[in-house]
């Protein structure tokens, strides 16, 4: 019975379609409809090419990127009823560019809002939003704007497709499960990649804590649209029921790693002991964590490597924060000088030093220690320094060497190396000389001592 009802809706709809095709005014309409497509795509590129003064694109801005998007669509609006107009008044029939109006009209509201949503991304994101969201629901609206004329929506969407589990699946709850999952997931991913931008860019709330936060909602939204999905295809409760429990232990054991990171992902985010943003070192790499998902936590180290890292590491394993409860780190600088040089005078140059250089932080102050240790003619001296950019501890810590470099060098205070000095022993040679000994064994004519002096 669903496979009679459903295979006589497609008569239906091919019969309408070849009825409608065969008409000479409906092709008329269809070729004028190309023609004005063409037209406004066309003319659009060609406005904003001389708008750019030949090729040299304006500076992007919020209302000039609106304009520039709708431009297209509301060229094909004027051309559409103006040859509307045309047609008319020549008597002709206009039922199709009337529709082709209506096209234009949702074609420009979608690129005004999407235009607003993503003017503030990234542009290689807004067009991965565009292509995968705007351009699929523009292309699925006119398609039913389409159908509409050649059958029932309603009688098409109740229309029983195939039977599962025990119950009919109609044609609307199979569209709602595959393709309305599908855009809603998506309108949530675009959603959350700009309130993440607009937070970052305009308040003074941490980034990485709203991410962390919306990634919640965003799962527990799409959970909701799933179960939604799910639910308007009316399966058979027990009918479903015995199937999956059976498939349960199977699933369960294939997919105890997933739902184990999925848990630990969960609990990181909820104990906010990591989050997107965060720098953390694990097996001695330092990097920033980018993403946060269902599975795994991206890394980007200071290399520019990703790094994916199963969740379930980072919950049971012990991992080092830099922006757990404070962004700041300290790192130090040990460098050595010559004995004789006044301890304080040294001291007072390196604590200058650092309170030059502009990404070393007041508070803490930088402090120069003295080491408990001495060498020959050598005293060891360590700088301890605070920033708040663990990233950035290496090109610090080359800023401040250099930096003492030039100051030792100004103050006339020199930096120890130690000399080797070689001795030669001749020994040796003079036990040879002498005379051939069964008993002494054979070496070398000379030999080497090294010693170490310093200045």
């Amino acid at each position: 019975m669903a496979e009679e009802d459903s295979g006589e809706q497609v008569t239906v709809i091919i019969d309408r379609a070849l009825v409608f095709l065969s008409r000479a005014e409906v092709v008329e309409q269809l070729v004028v409809l190309l023609l004005v497509l063409v037209a406004s795509r066309v003319l659009s590129r060609a406005l904003w090419w001389m708008i750019d003064l030949g090729g040299r694109r304006l500076p992007s801005s919020g209302l000039l990127d609106l304009v520039r998007a709708g431009s297209a669509p509301t060229i094909g609006i004027v051309l559409a009823t103006v040859t509307k107009r045309e047609l008319e008044a020549a008597g002709r029939v206009t039922g199709l560019l009337e529709e082709l109006i209506g096209v234009f009209v949702v074609l420009l509201a979608g690129e005004i809002v999407m235009t607003g949503l993503t003017g503030g991304l990234d542009p290689a994101e807004g067009r991965r939003h565009r292509r995968r969201f705007f351009k699929p629901l523009i292309a699925i609206i006119v398609g039913l704007m389409i159908l509409n004329h050649l059958a029932d929506l309603g009688r098409l969407a109740a229309a029983p497709a195939f039977e599962a589990f025990g119950s009919p699946l109609s044609v609307g709850a199979l569209f709602v499960a595959t393709l309305g999952i599908w855009f809603w997931t998506d309108a949530i991913n675009l959603m959350n990649t700009v309130v993440v931008d607009f937070v970052a860019k305009h308040t003074s709330f941490n980034d990485g804590s709203a991410e962390a936060t919306l990634l919640l909602v965003r799962y527990a939204l799409i959970l909701m649209g799933i179960t939604y999905g799910v639910g308007q295809l009316q399966l058979d409760a027990s009918t479903v029921a015995a199937i999956t429990g059976g498939l349960s232990v199977g699933i369960g054991f294939g997919m105890r790693e997933v739902l184990g990171n999925f848990i630990s992902g969960s609990f990181l985010l909820f104990e906010r002991s990591l989050r997107p943003g965060d720098i953390v070192e694990m097996d001695d790499q330092i990097g920033t964590v980018e993403r946060l998902t269902v599975r795994s936590t991206t890394v980007r180290t200071i290399d520019n490597e990703e790094i994916v890292v199963p969740n379930q590491r980072f919950f049971t394993q012990s991992f080092k924060t830099f922006t757990g409860t404070d962004e700041k780190v300290r790192f130090n600088v040990v460098v050595t000088a010559n004995c004789e040089n006044d301890v304080e005078h040294v001291r007072s140059i390196l604590h200058q030093v650092a309170a030059s250089h502009p990404e070393i932080l007041d508070d803490p102050k930088p402090d120069a220690w003295v080491e408990d240790r001495f060498g020959n003619n050598v005293v060891s001296y360590r700088l301890n320094m605070w920033s708040t950019s663990p990233l950035a501890v290496p090109r610090l810590r080359s800023d401040i060497v250099r930096l003492i470099w030039i100051a030792f060098q100004e103050t006339g205070i020199a930096l120890v190396f130690p000399d080797m000095e070689l001795h030669f022993n001749t020994s040796a040679a003079e036990h040879l000389s002498a005379g051939p000994s069964t008993s002494a064994p054979q070496s070398n004519s000379r030999d080497l001592q090294v010693s170490r002096v310093s200045n």
